[in-house]
């Protein structure tokens, strides 16, 4: 620490026994542009991380969480890409959102011990996640958890009217809840998921968030990956 006081006094000496503002500006520059360069740098970085950070959306037009695939279906994908551009979301406001980094079965264990269940449980019931794709196994078992929209509800209606005959059923664990089976589901087994993306080996199903806000945008993802089929 003396070391370096000292440097800085002697430093100080030198500057101020320069001739005139230009001498010592070369002077300094001459001498310590790296230090200048680096610290102007950092800063610049501090507050480009300070503007990212307060300035990020967070809100969504859309969530889907593509669960136990390897495809390329994430955010910037053709499919992402695809959609954006039919439902005309204006992303400077809000995001939409296509996770396919997610692994986990609930038909297996009930997501027993696996974080991106954890994770799934989380969006969903904060109502950040609008919907789901599984292989049908899983996705019935899932629903049966209560945590998949009842697709009886009236909100659902528009959806059920058009895509009434691709409903997939599960049996719910609560039996207060319902002795009859319910739809928790729509089979897209047909649709550019599984013959372009090979999303699953065999089926692919669709479910909602128990907690979704965003119904009128699920409802134009299915048009859009069904309407290619129609």
């Amino acid at each position: 620490m003396k070391r370096l006081l000292s440097f800085l006094s002697a430093e100080k000496e030198k500057i101020a026994a320069l001739s005139g503002p230009g001498a010592k500006a070369e002077y300094i520059w001459q001498y310590y542009k790296l230090w200048i360069i680096g610290i102007v740098c950092g800063v610049s970085l501090l507050g480009y991380i300070f503007y990212q950070v307060n300035t990020a959306l967070s809100e969504n037009w859309f969530y889907i969480t593509f669960t136990n695939t390897y495809a390329e279906v994430g955010d910037g994908s053709d499919l992402w890409e695809g959609f954006v551009e039919y439902a005309d979301f204006d992303l400077t406001e809000k995001n939409v959102i296509f996770n396919n980094t997610s692994y986990f079965d609930y038909a297996q264990n009930r997501g027993v011990g696996n974080d991106y269940y954890n994770v799934f449980v989380s969006y969903t019931d904060s109502g950040t996640l609008d919907c789901v794709t599984m292989e049908e196994d899983s996705l019935v078992a899932l629903g049966a958890s209560g945590r998949l929209l009842d697709l009886n509800r009236e909100e659902c209606a528009s959806i059920v009217e058009k895509y009434g005959d691709r409903l997939v059923y599960c049996e719910p664990y609560d039996e207060d809840y319902s002795d009859d089976l319910v739809p928790v589901g729509i089979d897209v087994s047909d649709t550019c998921l599984m013959t372009e993306y090979q999303l699953y080996e065999d089926s692919c199903v669709i479910g909602i968030g128990a907690q979704t806000q965003h119904l009128d945008a699920v409802e134009l993802f299915l048009d859009y990956i069904i309407g290619e089929v129609s």
